[in-house]
């Protein structure tokens, strides 16, 4: 491991703190997710790259499936993203890799994605029905 655990632990959440305070608005482009703990049942909002895509977003999966997001987004199947000042009811996460998702991103993001060895990406497409609504009320959010 090229880093220690705790260190790192402690700059994401440093840092996340920094770039939620910014995501979702109008003036960047990333996102900010918010998704439900599969098992505290806490809600929590992470900033994200975040790329439009067919239906709905692509968030790149930098840390793998067994990411905190990913695997609250799959055991609740629906989450809420904030993007450019508007909000977006998502739903049905799916894994997906290669060079279409790829090639959606801008320039600069795609050098920055290889860059980092980011090769998987969630799709969440929007959600057609209210079953986002089941997120509980921003009041209760949680910071990670």
């Amino acid at each position: 491991m090229l880093f220690d655990r705790a260190w790192f632990k402690k700059f994401l959440t440093t840092y996340n703190g920094m770039t939620r305070n910014i995501a979702g608005t109008k003036r960047t482009s990333w996102g900010l997710l918010t998704h439900v703990g599969r098992r505290s049942g806490r809600v929590y909002q992470t900033p994200l790259g975040t790329n439009p895509y067919g239906d709905g977003f692509l968030l790149p999966l930098g840390y793998g499936p067994q990411t905190d997001w990913y695997r609250n987004l799959l055991a609740a199947g629906v989450g809420t993203l904030n993007w450019r000042g508007r909000t977006y009811q998502l739903e049905r996460p799916e894994l997906i890799s290669g060079r279409e998702p790829m090639r959606s991103w801008p320039i600069g993001s795609q050098i920055m994605l290889r860059l980092a060895g980011i090769h998987e990406f969630v799709w969440l497409h929007q959600s057609t029905d209210e079953a986002a609504e089941r997120l509980v009320p921003s009041a209760q959010r949680a910071r990670v």
